[in-house]
């Protein structure tokens, strides 16, 4: 069996109903498809959650981590099943009832990990990042494991839907490191934190208890919870559903990654005050 973290999305500049998917597929020998995913869209506001990891002790403010809304949950609330078929280097995935993507399949590392550059869909998908190994859902690296990599080796490749003074753009940008790679571990052992340029960041499991792949980054600005009174900002801040790579050997390479960050504080600016989209940060 085939095992691949993507992100997808359908982003466009023109619309305000714009979705994210988080999700792993499982690929039989046999050519059957399975899919766990998370969702959010622009059409169905959800709040923040908390994952009920607290951080203190690293260098950000100690707080309890905030994620995209249902992200916390025991397990991947949405299933899909189809069928897929490999032409040369293109893979084709048919969910039942549910349309079709395809994706030109590579190995960054040979017979260890495979990437999936995303080509196009029926459902109006339009940016994705995947990768895929043998290794097992329940195989992730560990917050300390996190804490001594090397950051810097991880590009920051994004497509993120945002507004300037109510108009909407794609920011889209490749190549560079993420803005915090100074992480340090928090006294949990559960995450990890920083702060730089006014900035704290947070760098957490989905929840307290969970052993699978998934990870989330929330970050913001001092000034805005200051300006609220407020130790741990509770507006409009970045939160980021993750899901690291692993290759066969259990080896990590980052993660497959979407912002939700829907507006939920500034009821006058509506979606205007979204941010929403894909990302990888990855070493290939």
């Amino acid at each position: 069996m085939y095992r691949f973290v993507v992100a997808i999305g359908g982003l466009k500049t023109a619309s305000r109903e714009n979705w994210v998917r988080l999700a792993t597929y499982s690929l039989t020998a046999d050519g059957k498809a399975y899919d766990s995913h998370f969702h959010w869209s622009q059409r169905v506001r959800v709040n923040r959650g908390y994952t009920g990891v607290t951080a203190s002790g690293c260098g950000a403010r100690a707080c309890q981590v905030q994620t995209a809304g249902g992200y916390p949950a025991t397990s991947s609330p949405k299933k899909l099943s189809g069928t897929y078929t490999t032409t040369g280097s293109v893979l084709r995935i048919t969910w039942d009832g549910n349309g079709w993507e395809e994706w030109t399949v590579s190995e960054p590392i040979a017979g260890q990990l495979a990437k999936l550059t995303y080509r196009g869909s029926s459902f109006g998908a339009t940016h994705g990042y995947g990768y895929g190994s043998n290794a097992a859902w329940s195989d992730r690296a560990s917050m300390a494991e996190i804490a001594a990599f090397d950051h810097t080796r991880l590009k920051h490749d994004y497509h993120l839907w945002k507004t300037d003074a109510g108009t909407p753009y794609l920011d889209e940008g490749a190549g560079n490191p993420f803005w915090m790679t100074a992480w340090q571990r928090c006294s949990s052992g559960r995450c990890l934190g920083g702060a730089n340029s006014g900035t704290d960041y947070y760098l957490s499991t989905a929840n307290a208890t969970s052993t699978d792949r998934r990870d989330t980054i929330w970050h913001w600005r001092r000034a805005l919870a200051d300006g609220r009174g407020e130790t741990c900002y509770t507006g409009n801040s970045h939160v980021k559903p993750m899901l690291q790579i692993i290759d066969n050997a259990g080896g990590f390479h980052g993660w497959v990654a979407v912002e939700a960050s829907l507006n939920q504080t500034s009821p006058s600016q509506g979606t205007s005050a979204d941010d929403i989209g894909i990302f990888e940060l990855s070493e290939f």
